[in-house]
């Protein structure tokens, strides 16, 4: 019974802004070492950059998400724009994966009214966060750790990080052990 428990204990890691070469690829080692899937929300121009890296997300079967084109900020574009952005974005996911993307994250987390109409029309799903790692800001892998570790996580967490940088591998290599431990199991979301 004890095992059970444990088992049924979910996180859920989130990457944005990738993906980058240099960084996306240590990612992906770390989370295959430890057998974990997560969501990577992607931003369509960097697609061009970097084609491997989305294929090789995908082979590795993590879910691959929807987090615009250029990364502009929402609440500034025209429900015109933001379909270009959705849609550019959607149509590389689907390139690779061949499978149509039903998950969207805003950049910067910035909601509006006019973007959640455009994606209910779209039947696509907004993904925002329960936990933000703040590794934006650039601090030492130490520090998110101890914020995490201070803070604990809750079962069903939506757990974000960015893979443009690799303090995020850093933190994770400590994390997702540590969590594991506690009987979490790391999952991707679902993309249908």
């Amino acid at each position: 019974m004890i095992n059970e428990k444990r088992e049924s204990k979910s996180l859920y890691l989130t990457f944005d802004d990738g993906p980058v070469q240099g960084v996306t690829e240590g990612l992906l080692e770390l989370l295959e070492q430890y057998q974990v899937k997560a969501t990577f929300f992607i931003i369509g121009s960097r697609i061009s950059k970097s084609p491997n890296l989305l294929k090789k997300i995908h082979e590795q079967k993590h879910t691959i998400a929807n987090h615009s084109y250029s990364h502009p900020n929402f609440t500034k574009l025209s429900s015109e724009a933001m379909l270009e952005q959705i849609f550019a974005t959607n149509e590389l996911i689907k390139e690779t994966t061949q499978q149509n993307c039903r998950l969207f994250r805003a950049p910067q987390g910035r909601w509006s009214i006019r973007l959640m109409f455009e994606l209910f029309r779209l039947k696509m799903t907004a993904v925002h966060w329960s936990r933000d790692s703040v590794d934006f800001l650039k601090e030492q892998p130490e520090k998110i750790v101890k914020r995490f570790i201070d803070n604990p996580v809750r079962n069903g967490d939506i757990i974000l990080f960015h893979d443009d940088n690799s303090r995020c591998i850093d933190a994770l290599k400590i994390l997702i052990p540590h969590w594991q431990s506690q009987g979490f199991s790391l999952n991707a979301l679902e993309c249908k």
